[in-house]
């Protein structure tokens, strides 16, 4: 049996080298022994040495990295969010914290707050949750309780029109 990729993604606005730098961490303490790991990591400062990264991709190779992972792990951000659902795959969100210079704010807390019963939908408070919610994850069955096959009718719409109002 093929062991599933996992796609690291930190969006496209700011750099997240905590999220980086934790997935990092996990893949060099042997959870690249889960499967292969590949991380989008923009503009940040931290650079991975146990996973394979590119800064930036372009829309097609974003969504192409989005459609082969098994799980995919983001920031919590409702485009990660709404594009893991779009294609079925159960997501482990870790939010961007205002009091680390991560953004402007503390909507993310917010945003995971409302997402985290949701089916497929993993949120870790803090880096150190971070390993658990990746093994609940991937125990989960890999592209099953994603967002657009377990989640009640119309939650993806909600979530647009959700994000909409953010």
């Amino acid at each position: 049996m093929s062991r599933p990729m996992i796609f690291v993604t930190i969006g496209s606005m700011f750099p997240f080298d905590r999220l980086v730098r934790a997935m990092d961490d996990w893949a060099g303490a042997g959870g690249a022994a889960e499967g292969e790991i590949f991380a989008q990591i923009g503009a940040g400062g931290y650079e991975p040495r146990h996973m394979r990264w590119a800064r930036e991709l372009g829309f097609d190779d974003y969504n192409a990295a989005v459609a082969g992972a098994g799980v995919v792990v983001a920031h919590a951000g409702m485009g990660s969010v709404i594009t893991a659902g779009d294609k079925g795959k159960p997501i482990v969100l870790l939010p961007r914290r205002a009091a680390f210079g991560e953004h402007t704010n503390d909507h993310q807390l917010d945003t995971a707050g409302w997402l985290r019963t949701r089916p497929g939908i993993y949120v870790a408070d803090t880096e150190r949750d971070l390993a658990t919610r990746l093994s609940d994850a991937l125990a989960g069955g890999v592209g099953a309780g994603a967002l657009d096959t377990a989640a009640p009718a119309g939650f993806l719409s909600r979530l647009r029109a959700f994000a909409l109002e953010s």
